[in-house]
């Protein structure tokens, strides 16, 4: 989790974030001319539909043989280190689009996810967002549906990749049994034409106590089955890990949190993938 300082600096950065919004709602209730509420659910500056403009991007830039791509996470509370995180993407060559898999928010506070997409735009790759467990608190589930994606579950595909990205806050759900979605990945893990591999990406890995330990293992054959998935690729836990909990060919690899100052870049060139961390 990083050195004493850092976790000291963390909770302190929290501990402002929360009591900023304590004051605001204390000063709004006593002086009508404040509109602002931390119950706010959006404004007119509020961006819509930034997963799929930016994927419209994606697959209108053309690409050569290599996919690279960014897996980062859990961006809650690193607002002084996000200057340094888009600089280090930015100057890092062929990267065609970058993942925020989940927990863009502490809180699910409207700010919070204005602020880290203020950053995130400034990114020369297109981004698309996850939802994280943080992201279902308060309001933050909408705030996520209307700037980012309706769907918490969606897919795409680039270059012969199928990219599943799916919600696994099992427990936001208090385990019911409908999170994951296994009937969703069932249908979007079936073998295609033309698509050469697969990646499943989703906040909460399915090793850790916050997935439904009653869908563990059917996960698991899900994914197993067509033979061409990759990686499941997590966030959620702030240390980079790499399990094998199904298979001794699919690795459960999980990112670094951003507050840490790491993310991972993972790459497949001629059907052989490989990804590496990197320190900002």
């Amino acid at each position: 989790m990083g050195d004493k300082s850092l976790i000291i600096e963390n909770s302190t950065m929290k501990l402002i974030l929360l009591l900023s919004y304590i004051l605001v709602l204390l000063f709004s209730s006593s002086c009508r001319k404040l509109e602002y509420s931390p119950n706010q659910k959006f404004d007119k500056n509020t961006p819509r539909n930034i997963n799929a403009n930016n994927l419209n991007r994606l697959l209108a830039t053309p690409g050569d043989d290599t996919i690279r791509f960014v897996l980062s996470g859990d961006s809650q509370a690193a607002y002084d280190d996000l200057g340094t995180f888009i600089s280090k993407v930015n100057a890092t060559k062929g990267i065609d689009f970058v993942i925020l898999n989940g927990d863009i928010s502490d809180f699910g506070l409207l700010q919070e996810f204005k602020w880290i997409e203020s950053f995130y735009s400034k990114l020369n790759a297109p981004y698309l967002a996850v939802i994280g467990n943080h992201d279902h608190s308060a309001n933050g589930l909408y705030v996520y549906q209307r700037m980012y994606s309706e769907q918490l579950d969606f897919s795409f595909i680039y270059k012969g990749l199928k990219f599943v990205c799916h919600n696994t806050n099992s427990r936001e759900y208090k385990f019911n049994g409908t999170v994951p979605d296994l009937d969703y990945l069932r249908s979007q893990f079936k073998t295609e034409a033309g698509v050469t591999g697969y990646f499943a990406i989703a906040h909460v890995p399915p090793t850790n106590g916050d997935f439904d330990k009653k869908l563990f293992a059917e996960y698991g054959e899900i994914l197993t089955k067509n033979g061409k998935v990759y990686a499941v690729l997590n966030a959620h836990i702030d240390r980079e890990t790499i399990q094998y909990p199904y298979s001794s060919t699919l690795p459960v690899i999980t990112t670094n949190s951003l507050y840490n100052r790491h993310f991972l870049v993972v790459e497949v060139v001629n059907n052989k993938f490989k990804f590496y961390d990197v320190e900002f």
